[in-house]
């Protein structure tokens, strides 16, 4: 798993913000109603792995969702040829924070924009899942 990353120093610059917030019943029902095939173009197998095992899936998924989302808002792409879903994948460490890993295309993005690191922040209600993304560099 990463190590925690350090705090942001006072020479990394914020290259870029983005937030998301969803309803935690509209990503099941999406999964309900697409099966595998949603789940495998959204998810990492990875994040998929994390979420199945926790029993109750649906709030974490659609943290994850939220995550993508406020990621590719972040970098100002939105989801689509520059950045797919698939791209920005969350995990945990050791501890359970989450971190932000991306595919080729993801990095070579961060690159172009001058990133180093993309934090993140997730949380969930009972209905509602948000992510806070930042991109430092």
């Amino acid at each position: 798993m990463n190590a925690p990353l350090p705090p942001i120093s006072s020479g990394e610059k914020i290259l870029g913000v983005g937030v998301d917030l969803v309803d935690i019943v509209r990503i099941q029902r999406a999964a309900e109603r697409h099966g595998e095939a949603f789940l495998q173009r959204v998810f990492t197998p990875a994040e998929r792995a994390y979420c199945e095992k926790l029993g109750a899936p649906w709030a974490s998924l659609a943290a994850r969702w939220a995550a993508k989302e406020a990621v590719s808002k972040a970098f100002g792409t939105g989801i689509g040829p520059e950045l797919s879903l698939n791209s920005v994948s969350v995990e945990n460490d050791a501890r359970g924070a989450p971190s932000i890993v991306l595919d080729a295309q993801g990095e070579k993005l961060l690159r172009a924009r001058g990133g180093k690191r993309i934090h993140i922040s997730l949380t969930h209600t009972a209905t509602l899942a948000q992510a806070f993304a930042v991109i430092t560099g």
